[in-house]
């Protein structure tokens, strides 16, 4: 099991509108990719749950293009291939300030 929080939006998988949002979409894949390479030694085999808990500021966000996001981003490091993830949990709630839980473990 690997938990992971990250202070800030996480990555969307939407396409960005332009150049700005292409790099701060960047930005926040790397942010997650990082964290995630320091929490996990090795990538997980087999079928995975993916939990996300989004604390987000303000705004209306898409679950599903956050899930995407992060699913993509976690790619070789915490599994080897989204299509390992058999189960995911997500839930998103107001805070003062955006950021983000992550766990991904085995499947039972």
């Amino acid at each position: 099991m690997t938990d992971i929080h990250v202070e800030g939006k996480p990555p969307y998988k939407q396409s960005p509108a332009d150049y700005s949002e292409k790099k701060n979409q960047q930005e926040r894949r790397d942010i997650l990719h990082d964290n995630a390479k320091r929490a996990c030694l090795e990538p997980l085999k087999g079928s995975v749950k993916l939990i996300i808990n989004y604390r987000r500021y303000r705004g209306m966000s898409d679950a599903a293009n956050i899930i995407g996001g992060i699913a993509d981003a976690l790619e070789n490091v915490l599994y080897e291939d989204d299509k390992q993830i058999g189960e995911i949990l997500y839930s998103e709630s107001n805070g003062n300030k955006d950021e983000y839980w992550v766990k991904v473990e085995p499947r039972e």
